[in-house]
């Protein structure tokens, strides 16, 4: 009986497809990085609207706006009368990305003490390479990707 040495072919295979599916994954996962960044500014305004809701239902006044300039930024403020919002080191205006712009801007949304808001459009987020994304805000407050 003779001892075999090396790989099968039917091992060789299924390391290259192996290889071939993590390389796949691998290069789709970083080769759309303005998708990426479109979805990072959708999870903050997503974020910043939540939690402007929740400070309304806590009893205070609420504001939410998005802002022209350069860059454009967002911004909650609170109280009476209104000042920027500060939380765990985050302090409000933020910047938006500068490859990423916010429509429609000028925009203000106020909040209720039950956590409504005002009517508001959707608001859509546009990269400088053409990738979009929205962020709708129901009447109830809920904001969401749509």
């Amino acid at each position: 009986m003779k001892n075999a040495a090396g790989f099968s072919l039917l091992e060789l295979i299924v390391v290259i497809v192996i290889l071939g599916v993590i390389s796949v994954s691998a290069v789709s996962r970083f080769a759309n990085e303005d998708g990426f960044s479109v979805r990072v500014e959708q999870e903050g305004l997503i974020s910043a609207l939540t939690q402007a809701q929740q400070l309304a239902m806590s009893g205070q006044p609420v504001e939410f706006s998005i802002a022209n300039g350069s860059p454009q930024t967002y911004r909650i403020r609170i109280g009476s009368p209104l000042a920027d919002y500060s939380v765990a080191g985050i302090n409000y205006p933020l910047n938006v990305d500068n490859e990423i712009s916010l429509a429609p801007s000028p925009l203000t949304l106020t909040y209720d003490n039950l956590g409504r808001a005002s009517a508001a459009p959707a608001i859509t987020i546009t990269s400088t390479s053409g990738e979009t994304g929205s962020v709708c805000v129901a009447s109830s407050g809920l904001a969401y990707g749509c």
